[in-house]
């Protein structure tokens, strides 16, 4: 094994716990074969991972690298939000200086960085003792399919990806022309410079996508995941805080397979009118239910017109005792319990591969970015999963109806128990995979073997 002056990792995420938990999962990892790794990230959020850190294996190895958080200044012109370009390039220069004096320290330093921070390392990376991996938070069939739908010369060697395009067209959402043109032109030309790609995914998962997706950008790609089964003690990092979380407290009471999880992820907004029928419709379906309605939910236009979004009158008093409403759970613990069976989810990658990792059907319900082409990923291919709401449908109200009906189908029939099923056997397949032994765990340490070299 390398010393710890020999090679220096550089974590460099984008700044969203939904980007930053998957880096910070792959550190732990890397930090516990005695590499010495360092963490860019702001103030507070590097608080909040040290916290987490406390008493995990490697911690010694992992170093918090702070960043001042800028204050943004220009506006989009399209929706008058801060622009997150100009936020991002006044980190450009901090995180170059951090990089550089780091590869002054070592052999070898590794940057490993999210996408959207591509051009925040571009500088560094022109250094001969630098190598850089890209960290794409999304799946390789959506990022395959992403390619193949912006660069149409592509050559497509499968015939069922094909089948499944001209099939599921109207399913997968369009970049507008000038937007396809200048965003990924900008990412190919960023791209060329990078020694290869990270995924958080794997090969039971995915089947043969990474590997599509390889023979496409020509460069190397690990798909190791998923990141948070990689240190057995992940589980046991937040046991203490969880385990009297009121979700948990509720599914210790329900029967196995009996409970629904309803959780839309951090930053979807919901309109009062879709919030009832979600309502309405879990109610009628009479049966039991976690629903995370967040803050998060609720829009800024919403919150400068002093809205407030609420649940119908007398929604918790009818479904008391069978179904809860939360603003915040512990997504990953909630769909390891034996009592949920179902996850009606936006099919963000990251509830993907938690809901598949934990054997969870799901009743897909995608709202934007990679998601319906996850949503169809989840039924199509995998077929562990139901149509709430397809991205055709995308402007349209979902009733309550529709809502009791996919509930329905997903945890009390046939076909609803055979989706559980093939969910548990890929979890299962999953499971192996990332143990000592399997293919994501020798995919995971050839790349540390590659790194060290």
């Amino acid at each position: 094994m390398a010393a710890t002056n020999e090679v220096i990792v550089a974590m460099v995420p984008f700044f969203d716990y939904s980007h930053l938990n998957n880096l910070f999962d792959l550190a732990r990892f890397i930090a516990s074969h005695n590499i010495q790794v360092h963490f860019l990230c702001f103030v507070d959020m590097n608080r909040d991972l040290e916290l987490r850190l406390k008493g995990s294996l490697g911690a010694s190895n992992i170093h918090f690298e702070n960043l001042l958080r800028p204050s943004p200044t220009e506006k989009n012109v399209r929706d008058g939000q801060p622009s997150i370009l100009t936020f991002l390039a006044k980190l450009t220069k901090p995180i170059n200086e951090i990089c550089v004096q780091l590869s002054t320290k070592a052999r070898k330093l590794v940057i490993i960085h999210d996408l959207m921070m591509s051009e925040q390392i571009l500088e560094v990376n022109a250094l001969l003792n630098v190598k850089s991996y890209m960290f794409h938070t999304g799946s390789t069939f959506s990022r395959y399919s992403s390619l193949k739908q912006t660069i149409p010369d592509i050559v497509d060697d499968d015939d069922d990806h094909v089948k499944l395009i001209k099939q599921m067209q109207d399913e997968f959402p369009l970049l507008e022309p000038h937007e396809k043109y200048c965003f990924q032109m900008e990412l190919d030309d960023i791209d060329i410079q990078f020694s290869g790609e990270i995924i958080n995914s794997c090969r039971e998962m995915e089947g043969k996508y990474p590997d599509l997706l390889a023979k496409v950008k020509g460069k190397p790609l690990w798909a190791f995941g998923p990141f948070h089964m990689l240190l057995e003690s992940h589980s046991n990092s937040s046991s203490n805080i969880t385990r009297h979380d009121q979700c948990l407290e509720f599914l210790d009471k329900q029967d196995a397979n009996s409970v629904i999880f309803v959780s839309f992820g951090s930053t979807t907004t919901l309109s009062q009118e879709q919030i009832n029928e979600i309502a309405l419709g879990l109610e009628q379906s009479n049966h039991r239910f976690i629903w995370v309605l967040r803050k998060g939910d609720n829009s800024e236009k919403l919150k400068e017109k002093d809205v407030k979004i609420e649940l119908p009158e007398g929604f918790e008093e009818r479904v008391e005792g069978r179904g809860i409403v939360v603003n915040w759970a512990p997504q990953l613990e909630i769909l390891g319990h034996s009592s949920t069976g179902g996850f009606m989810s936006h099919c963000g990658w990251n509830s993907c591969i938690e809901s598949i990792s934990m054997g969870v059907p799901v009743a897909t319900w995608p709202i934007s970015y990679d998601q319906p082409f996850n949503a169809v990923f989840l039924t199509n291919l995998l077929k562990i999963g139901i149509s709430v709401k397809s991205w055709s449908h995308r402007n349209e109200l979902i009733t309550a109806s529709t809502i009791e009906k996919s509930v329905k189908t997903l945890m009390g029939t046939l076909e609803g128990e055979e989706m559980r099923q093939r969910a548990v056997e890929l979890s299962k397949q999953i499971k192996n995979s990332v143990k000592s032994g399997g293919r994501a765990r020798k995919d995971m340490e050839s790349f540390i073997s590659h790194i060290i070299e």
